[in-house]
């Protein structure tokens, strides 16, 4: 369960325009719809060293890129993330672009398998590999020790199968993924943006379940609507 010092810190979003702590360079956001089963998405924010800031996200199938802040996102601070995981991250993350040339594959299907291999380069992946921009931040986290949600708990209801249907539809995969994909809608669980963030404010060493990081993504959405109002 989620411990008491967790619960008493509450789960805060910021805007895009508030300059994140003098110690932190790197955060996770947010922008997209407010309505429950609306779309979003998700990536890292990172600061660099003339105080520019800078995403670093996957918009969808080998489109993974970088692009200034902007005002449609807001952004969160990870709570457990020590300064030196956060510099690793943000040498991985620009690492993993000039690797790649953006070239990260987009999958519905988020496996328990290496992706990355000991230098943090991309592996060779199937066609039915990849991420979701959520999955993407979760990897990532995971890959750096913030392995934060038990993905045995979650379910596969039917609005998610029907949301992987038309995502796929969407994200400009060649037809050889797309057919490898197909055949996996309804059978793998969904991660959403929103729940991302909520496990990684409320992650504290111990996987979070199902039950816990749903009522978390939906905390960060109602700060999504503070900060519209």
């Amino acid at each position: 369960m989620i411990d008491d010092v967790a619960m008493d810190q509450p789960l805060v979003l910021f805007k895009y325009d508030v300059e994140m702590p003098e110690h932190v360079n790197l955060a996770l956001v947010i922008m997209g719809d407010v309505e429950e089963e609306g779309q979003r998405h998700t990536g890292f924010v990172m600061r660099d060293l003339l105080g520019g800031c800078w995403l670093f996200h996957l918009g969808w199938n080998n489109h993974y890129f970088r692009s200034p802040m902007s005002e449609k996102y807001n952004y969160l601070l990870i709570p457990i993330l020590e300064p030196e995981t956060e510099t690793v991250i943000v040498a991985f993350l620009c690492m993993l672009l000039s690797d790649t040339e953006g070239k990260v594959p987009y999958s519905i299907a988020w496996e328990e398998r290496e992706y990355f291999d000991v230098d943090g380069k991309l592996v060779d992946l199937s066609l039915s590999d990849g991420f979701t921009c959520a999955t993407f931040v979760l990897e990532t986290l995971k890959r750096f020790g913030l392995d934060m949600v038990d993905r045995s708990t979650w379910p596969i209801p039917a609005g998610d199968a029907a949301w992987q249907e038309r995502i796929l539809e969407r994200v400009d995969l060649s037809r050889e993924q797309f057919n490898a994909q197909v055949a996996l809608i309804g059978k793998r669980p969904r991660f959403r943006p929103e729940q991302a963030l909520g496990a990684a404010h409320y992650y504290r060493g111990t996987k979070l379940c199902h039950a816990e990081v749903v009522p978390a993504g939906r905390q960060v959405i109602s700060e999504m609507v503070r900060l519209r109002a």
